[in-house]
């Protein structure tokens, strides 16, 4: 392969030049041109022609060639401007061994595998093993097979050192006139990073370092030249080729800079992820936090708010068993949607529970009482506002005012109503929900009751009026006639003088009371006759009279008479004798026993009259 930096030659499969350090990755491979060969005039090293760097020390040939050669001639061979590379390659090889400065991918390489160590500089003892073992002009050839020599820095005693070397950057073997490794493009010979303690070994002379010995390779001769070659540079020992090579040795071991490195890269990289996990975990539980805060704000706002109404109704107690009151909320929540509900207060006001927005309360139907009392509910609706940042917060929905329910009369009250309140008392099924039948059957048993107390009412009523119109005031006397004449006769009045007469047949006298002073002496006959006399005071007297019509009637009956004054018809008779007697025996059976046994029953007249009107009278 040849270099497109310096031309030189290099083996097949190079990475580096060995000549000059360039990459060779990109390089042609072009065949070698046969050429005269020539001398390095630097190191004595045979060349090819037309090379413009020595493939050996690195250094110029076009200074030696042009003494000889033809200007038109030099022209004719291109030279190419040496790189950084090959720069550096002849400040390193220069006379006074100045420390080799490692080209770009060796520095990088030992940049990669260093751990705490730092390049070493050159020994200064080994300088001066090389200035005080370089032999004296004319001196005798010494019989050593390599100029490559092993010495202790601090001692005396040489080791023999193979021909072939490694690198020591990458390890890879090298042939001792490769100024290159071919695998990394290190410099053959430049010193390896070495940690402090290595530096001291060398110190300490407990470090053997292999250095070429340069007097030594110049027993063997100078190197042959070429016609035209400049000749050495005076203090530089030409560099002759070995005769033979020794066995390769074993690679040394490489370093384990770089599994420190992977381990140290794993340890960042693990304390990395353990920080990097902590703050994702942070910042994770930051946006939990506040995702969670965020839901409970929201939660909050969208929470049901407790809402109050300041209920005035008599009798009606929910704890006592009482439904409750229907509400019926119409409106817009704080989210805008449309709200059309009934829920149920309780007699102390509360049991609304809303979320925030603005509604309208009204109430469709009465609660029922636990004695059955239905109300009448308030008409119209009342607005109310919902808006409370604090969930726990109570809104009164009255605020200064309050809702009266008006309790129903049980008699005005009507089946519509109870059925109606029943229903609504029947859909509370919330916690705390009476029980609807048996508020139904008590506001049913309250209607009822009510209807029988009114009825009995106007019985008394009318007991009471039937009385008073029963009640008979004279002038100086007084009497309640008897219950059985009710609606049935009339009642005159004439200072002292009742007459009280069948109201169906008025020309027939019940019985009349007069007063007069003195008791009664001549009490007349059997038809008619005094029934009684009551005391009035100061020797007054009320006295009863009347008619016996069951006898005086069954007399003419029995006369057959044609007189029509004389004659009563079977009605007059019988309804004449039923108030005379209070119903104690019929006409017919009067005019029967009169006909048959001359008997009239005429004490039973004289004991009603006796017992319902002569007693009944009581002087004012």
């Amino acid at each position: 392969m040849i270099c497109p930096t310096c031309h030189s030659e290099n083996p097949e499969g190079s990475l580096f030049c060995t000549t000059c350090g360039s990459s060779l990755v990109s390089a042609d491979v072009a065949p070698k041109a046969d050429a005269p060969s020539a001398v390095c005039p630097a190191c004595g090293a045979a060349v090819e022609e037309g090379f413009a760097f020595c493939t050996a020390c690195g250094a110029s040939l076009a200074s030696g060639a042009s003494n000889d050669a033809d200007p038109q001639a030099d022209s004719a061979v291109p030279v190419s401007e040496p790189d950084d590379a090959a720069t550096t390659l002849l400040a390193e090889n220069a006379v006074s061994f100045a420390a080799p400065e490692p080209d770009d991918a060796a520095t990088t390489l030992l940049a990669e595998n260093a751990v705490s160590f730092t390049a070493a500089e050159p020994n200064d003892a080994a300088t001066t093993l090389l200035a005080e073992d370089a032999p004296a002009a004319g001196a005798p050839t010494p019989d050593c097979p390599s100029p490559f020599e092993t010495y202790n820095v601090m001692g005396d005693a040489p080791a023999a050192a193979p021909a072939a070397g490694f690198c020591s950057s990458c390890g890879a073997p090298v042939q001792p006139d490769e100024a290159f490794c071919s695998s990394c493009g290190a410099r053959i010979g430049a010193p390896a990073p070495a940690a402090d303690a290595a530096a001291s070994a060398v110190a300490a002379g407990q470090l053997d370092v292999t250095v070429p010995d340069m007097a030594r390779a110049s027993a063997y001769g100078p190197a042959a030249t070429t016609p035209g070659a400049a000749p050495a540079a005076a203090g530089v020992a030409p560099y002759a080729p070995m005769p033979a090579a020794a066995p390769t040795p074993e690679p040394p071991a490489k370093r384990g800079g770089k599994g420190k490195i992977v381990a140290i890269v794993v340890g960042v990289l693990a304390v990395l992820a353990l920080i990097g996990g902590g703050i994702g975990w942070y910042l994770h539980d930051q946006h939990e936090q506040e995702v969670a805060a965020q839901q409970a704000a929201e939660e909050a706002a969208h929470a049901p708010r407790k809402v109050t109404i300041d209920i005035i109704a008599e009798g009606w107690d929910t704890k006592a068993g009482a439904s409750r009151l229907p509400v019926r909320i119409v409106g817009e929540d704080l989210d805008g949607e449309a709200v059309d509900e009934i829920q149920y207060v309780a007699s102390d006001g509360t049991g609304i529970e809303i979320r925030q927005g603005e509604y309208e309360f009204a109430f469709p139907g009465s609660p029922i009482a636990a004695d059955g009392t239905i109300y009448t509910p308030p008409s119209g609706a009342i607005e109310v506002s919902v808006s409370s940042e604090d969930a726990d917060a109570v809104i009164d929905a009255t605020g200064d005012t309050s809702l009266t329910l008006a309790p129903i009369d049980a008699l005005e009250v009507t089946d519509e109503q109870i059925e109606a309140a029943y229903q609504l008392a029947l859909a509370d099924e919330d916690e705390g929900a009476p029980d609807a039948d048996s508020l139904r059957s008590a506001a049913v048993a309250r209607h009822d009751e009510a209807i029988a107390a009114e009825e009995e009412a106007e019985a008394a009523a009318a007991e009471e009026a039937a009385r008073e119109a029963r009640h008979v005031v004279a002038a100086n006397y007084e009497l309640y006639l008897p219950e059985y004449w009710d609606g049935r006769v009339t009642v005159e009045v004439d200072g002292n003088t009742v007459t009280i007469r069948s109201k169906a047949y008025p020309r027939l006298d019940v019985c009349t009371i007069q007063v007069q002073r003195g008791a009664t002496i001549d009490r007349g006959d059997y038809l008619t006759s005094c029934m009684g006399d009551v005391d009035l005071g100061q020797g007054h007297y009320a006295s009863v009279w009347a008619t016996r019509w069951g006898p005086k009637i069954a007399e003419l009956y029995s006369m057959a008479t044609s007189d029509p004054d004389d004659y009563y018809s079977l009605e007059e008779a019988t309804e004449i004798v039923d108030l005379q007697t209070g119903g104690a025996i019929a006409y017919t059976t009067v005019r029967d026993d009169f006909v048959e046994t001359g008997n009239a029953h005429s004490q039973l007249v004289d004991d009603y009259l006796r017992a319902n009107v002569v007693n009944a009278i009581t002087p004012r």
